[in-house]
């Protein structure tokens, strides 16, 4: 059962408690929760907001009060009221609640904790937790049970005082204060136990940045000396009133005012999405009332700029955007009759109230005290539509100084105090259309609610009005659109006293259900501000996703030419055509683009645009460019272009369709973008592919890219610290977006899963499982290496999924030469990538030898030693009986290795893949063929520096001479057969490794009785042939009762004995020494 709360904060707070804990009224706590004995319990408060990434519940610790015990509670009258926590002061400041906070706590049994890491932030806390003080004080309490010890990762220690810490309680709270949690398990927040391992460090070095910490709460910094602005002056002069030197009527009969008018600032800022931040605490707004504050109107900074510009808080200025696209086209391209009214409404200025406000540092997003932070809507208005900048922009700031509106007002010291902009008696509205609602609908509800607070209006500007909570919304649309989307309005005319404002009156004003009159007018077509709805802060919802930003930058790039009020100097429509991968992520950097320029994006799936007849498709393809020509500007996605014109029974796409196509897409409207996607852009016929004036392609992300990826996708999950992005994005060499998608979904399940087995055995109940998900999951390696083998195991080799083998050097025995010259050749480059400027590229390297002794072992072992991609090739396979198929293999085979760098392409058998040109007895020439095209790629490597091919064969003879060259096949490594007895020791010692040997086998003795020449595969062969002993003599002994299932299964000396009994040697005397001439052959080359 939830009950809603209130939070009041007590002037004294007791000192016996901690001030991060909280009090509750026994008697209304009782009412609520009955059957409750205890004089303390664990309250989990939940303050979730729509659209929080991050965790926002809480456990306290509340501690069960009477009136008598602490006066400060006073008595509730009526107990189905809201049960009131009572905090003290340092509780707001820490956890940064505005006084507003709503929410609900339940009654919750917190999970135990097994492992706790805590760091100390000076040096007198960390002697303090080091001593015997300390650890006593913690064991005795987590032995009480009336005692309750939270901690919760990323807070500061939640310890209730005890005498054994000290007998000054002010001192170990400072000390409890300066202590962090650095690491929770199998949770983020529990509780301590008498099991719960506690390891104290040293982390001073880290108090001096709490952003990595990532602390609820941040110290104030201090004020460094800065050099002044004018607008200091301004700040100072325009106090020179009333009680001042000069008199307020004669300041402003003076020429100063304009002097004061005229000074203005530059700040850089930032467009980021306020009204999510806020609802997420990671902004938070130092003003009364956050809830009557307008977002959208207002440029939020912190209390050092503030000071630094010489502004008060909650000031009204006047904020513009210098060389805009739209005032350099001004002159030379005439404005539409649609866009004239809100240009000459903005005259390049916009009014702005600046409002202070303290910003929560995290991983996901770096908040600057130096920079201003604005909503995508007052860039919108500000900029004219501008393209929205990803790392900031630099804009003019200047003081409001406008004559007040009757002249008997009398003027105060403070300007910000008086001088906010007038009501407007009349708003008129225009709808714009959007496909992700309505227009047409009935939105009175919505525009009410949403004028409760004061809104800044401005002619020309465009409204973005949240519809969460109203139904009507989504009831309206029969189409399907996100859910909650955002309602724009473009304001058409403002006026005050029944009176049009012209442009000589302010340049803003405020509009309110009690004040203002609002019209709603027809539909209008318009370009609007991007809003993130229910992707706030998310990977999706970023104007530059993070590994995709190069090429959402390039689609800005191609579409802003014809989105710009220049497009009509362009020539024909913005066509394009969007291939890679499915899952590459081709649908989120257009959204990204689209977001940045303002468009709406129109999506259709070609899927849907498939009928019986050629004509069912032709009237449903137009219906699609009709839809989009009603809701210009916008974008239209044609997604799977591939599928479309595919008719019933027909194997090929009609021909009519996609003629209809090509010419509708050469007859859209100019402000119509034409956004194509496919796969394989081979699959379409090339007329369609010609209609499409540009064309991108879908790179396969980098290491560096997979990693941005990841902590994009992870950013909402509480991570292990022995979890490193950087390896897991090594181990997913080739991944795409939606591989990285899956893999950190299921990271989060095993995790989940891992949890509820060690912390409910038994089972969970529904509000268990419930609670352990606001206990925050920690994914740790573990959970990450499972979904990695999961996804592995899922992709099937025909998809060609790189996997890097799990073969150690342990598991070859051995060759310790060979291994030395192969390291040299592929892991110096690597490590040591300045070599490459010096010339030093070995890009193949060719191990030839008898068969079995390890070649391809050997090439698995540098791949996993080396966290490199390992792509094995065998000949054969990439033979095909159609003409161009085999060159078209091995092109794919060296394509995906460069997506998925570093890797090792293994050729074995390569002699039946690249024999002597001019020999080979096939009439079409094909293995010609392959050849030249092997050689070929194998000299493209070298712009690939972590691309390395590796080939075996038996017989390097029967190659063609031109693969033994240098750049190609430099390097030669003869792998031969373990002659001696000590490397036949190494090689059977590597063998049985995953073997239960008895310890009374002598595995020296056992080389002793074997052959000389005995490759690695004969001497597998004879433990092979061991264990096959063995079973046979158990399954013998458990039918005579000798023996049980559960034993297990052990090799003896006479299970070896017998294999040796039937061993035989695979490479016989005669065929030694040939391979003994080859090499020689070759080591004098």
């Amino acid at each position: 059962m939830a009950a809603m709360i209130q939070l009041v904060c007590l002037d004294v707070f007791p000192s016996h408690i901690n001030p991060l804990h909280v009090l509750v009224s026994k008697y209304q706590f009782s009412h609520l929760f009955p059957n409750i004995g205890e004089s303390t319990c664990v309250l989990l408060l939940s303050t979730q907001r729509r659209n929080s990434p991050s965790r926002a519940d809480i456990l306290l610790c509340a501690h069960l009060t009477t009136e008598e015990e602490t006066p400060e509670c006073r008595p509730v009258a009526d107990y189905s009221t809201p049960l009131k926590l009572y905090t003290s002061k340092n509780f707001y400041r820490h956890y940064g609640f505005p006084l507003d906070t709503e929410g609900t706590v339940r009654l919750t049994s917190p999970v135990g904790l097994s492992k706790i890491v805590i760091g100390a932030r000076s040096r007198q806390t960390f002697k303090w937790a080091s001593s015997d003080k300390f650890s006593n004080g913690l064991l005795i309490l987590a032995s009480c049970q009336k005692q309750t010890l939270l901690a919760r990762q990323g807070d500061v220690l939640l310890l209730p005082y005890h005498p054994l810490f000290g007998e000054d309680a002010a001192q170990v709270y400072q000390h409890l204060f300066d202590l962090v949690v650095l690491e929770c398990a199998p949770v983020t927040q529990g509780v301590f136990t008498i099991s719960t391992s506690v390891l104290v460090t040293d982390c001073r070095d880290l108090a001096q940045n709490p952003s990595v910490l990532e602390l609820p709460n941040h110290a104030p910094m201090t004020r460094a000396l800065t050099t002044l602005y004018a607008s200091d002056f301004a700040h100072y002069a325009n106090s020179l009133g009333g009680s001042s030197l000069l008199d307020n009527k004669q300041l402003l009969n003076t020429g100063f005012s304009a002097v004061l008018q005229a000074l203005e600032c530059r700040i850089d800022v930032r467009v980021v999405d306020i009204p999510s931040l806020t609802r997420q605490r990671r902004i938070r707004p130092k003003v009364d009332q956050a809830s009557a504050m307008d977002a959208d109107g207002s440029v939020f900074m912190s209390k050092n700029l503030l000071l630094k510009l010489g502004l008060f808080n909650q000031e009204w200025v006047v904020v513009s955007v210098t060389g805009l696209q739209a005032d350099r086209n001004k002159a030379c391209v005439p404005q539409s009759p649609a866009d004239g009214d809100g240009a000459r409404g903005r005259g390049g200025a916009h009014l702005a109230a600046v409002v202070v406000a303290d910003f929560v540092k995290c991983a996901d997003l770096d908040l600057q005290d130096q920079v201003g932070y604005v909503s995508p809507a007052l860039w919108f208005n500000l900029s004219r539509g501008e393209p929205v900048p990803v790392s900031g922009r630099v804009v003019k700031i200047k003081r409001r100084n406008e004559p007040p509106p009757r002249p008997a007002t009398q003027l105060s010291e403070s300007q910000s105090r008086t001088a906010s902009p007038p009501f407007a008696a009349e708003l008129h509205l225009e709808g714009v259309v959007s496909p992700d609602y309505n227009c047409h609908g009935v939105f009175d509800s919505v525009l009410s609610d949403h004028f409760r607070t004061p809104r800044l209006v401005q002619q020309g500007d465009v409204l973005c009005v949240p519809t969460e909570g109203h139904p009507e919304v989504l009831s309206s649309n029969t189409e399907g659109f996100r859910r909650w989307p955002v309602l724009c309005c473009r304001v058409k005319k403002v006026c005050v006293s029944s009176e049009e404002v012209t442009g000589s009156g302010p340049i803003g004003f405020l509009a309110d259900k009690d004040h203002t009159s609002l019209y709603m007018g027809v539909p209008v077509n318009s370009p609007v501000p991007h809003s993130s709805l229910d992707e706030a802060l998310s990977f999706w919802a970023s104007l530059s996703p993070p590994g995709l930003s190069n090429t959402a930058e390039h689609l800005t790039s191609i579409l802003q030419p014809y989105s710009s009020t220049s497009s009509a100097a362009l020539p024909g429509v913005c066509s394009l055509l969007l291939s890679g991968p499915r899952g590459s992520g081709k649908t989120t950097v257009l959204r990204a683009a689209c977001r940045r320029l303002h468009q709406h994006l129109v999506q259709v799936d070609c899927v849907s645009l498939c009928a019986d007849t050629p004509a069912a498709c032709e009237v449903r393809l137009q219906t699609a460019f009709s839809r989009a020509a009603r809701l210009t500007p916008c974008v239209l996605l044609l997604r799977n272009l591939h599928l479309l014109g595919h008719v019933q029974g027909g194997a090929e796409p009609d021909a009519r369709v996609l003629a209809f196509l090509c010419q509708l897409i050469n007859s859209a409207p100019q402000s119509v973008a034409v956004v194509a996607t496919v796969c394989d852009p081979q699959e379409l016929w090339p007329d369609v592919t010609a209609a499409f004036v540009h064309q991108v392609v879908m790179e396969s992300p980098t290491e560096e890219h997979r990693r941005a990826m990841l902590a994009s996708l992870s950013a909402g999950l509480p991570l292990g610290k022995a979890l490193s992005l950087g390896r897991l994005a090594k181990q997913t060499a080739g991944f795409l977006l939606g591989d990285l998608c899956a893999l950190v979904t299921l990271a989060g399940k095993a995790a989940h899963r891992r949890v509820l087995d060690l912390c409910f055995p038994g089972g969970v109940s529904a509000g268990q499982e419930r609670d352990l998900r606001a206990f925050g999951v920690t994914v740790l390696l573990q959970d990450f290496a499972g979904a990695l083998e999961q996804l592995q195991k899922s992709h099937a080799q025909a998809i060609g999924a790189p996997k890097v083998p799990a073969v150690r050097w342990q598991d070859v025995g051995g060759l310790q030469q060979v291994k030395k010259e192969i390291l040299d050749t592929i892991q110096l480059p690597l490590e040591c990538p300045e070599l490459l400027s010096l010339g030093l590229r070995r890009s193949g390297l060719l191990l030839y030898g008898p068969p079995g002794t390890g070649k391809t072992l050997l090439a698995k072992a540098v791949a996993t030693e080396c966290a490199m991609t390992f792509l094995s090739v065998k000949g054969p396979e990439l033979i095909n009986m159609y003409v161009g198929q085999s060159e078209q293999n091995v092109r794919e085979v060296f394509s995906k290795a460069r997506t998925a760098s570093p890797c090792i392409i293994f050729f074995d058998e390569l002699d039946s893949l690249a024999p002597n040109r001019g020999r080979s007895g096939d009439s079409g020439g094909v293995m010609d063929r392959v050849v030249s095209q092997l050689l070929a790629e194998l000299d493209g490597l070298h712009s690939s520096g972590d691309v390395f091919v590796i080939g075996a064969t038996n017989r390097p003879d029967l190659l063609d001479q031109s693969l033994l060259r240098p750049g190609r096949f430099d390097k030669l490594v003869y792998v031969g057969i373990s002659e001696d007895k000590d490397s036949q020791l190494q090689v059977l010692k590597a063998i049985v490794r995953k073997f239960q040997v008895d310890p009374g086998v002598s595995l020296a003795a056992v080389v002793e009785c074997c052959p000389a020449q005995l490759t690695g595969a004969d001497l597998y062969a004879l433990c092979a042939d061991a264990m096959t002993t063995a079973i046979k003599r158990k399954i013998r002994n458990i039918g005579e009762g000798l023996d049980t299932e559960g034993s297990a299964l052990m090799l003896t000396a006479e299970d070896f004995a017998q294999a040796l009994e039937r061993l035989q040697p695979s490479v016989s005397e005669q065929d030694l020494a040939k391979y003994r001439l080859i090499q020689q052959k070759f080591t004098t080359k």
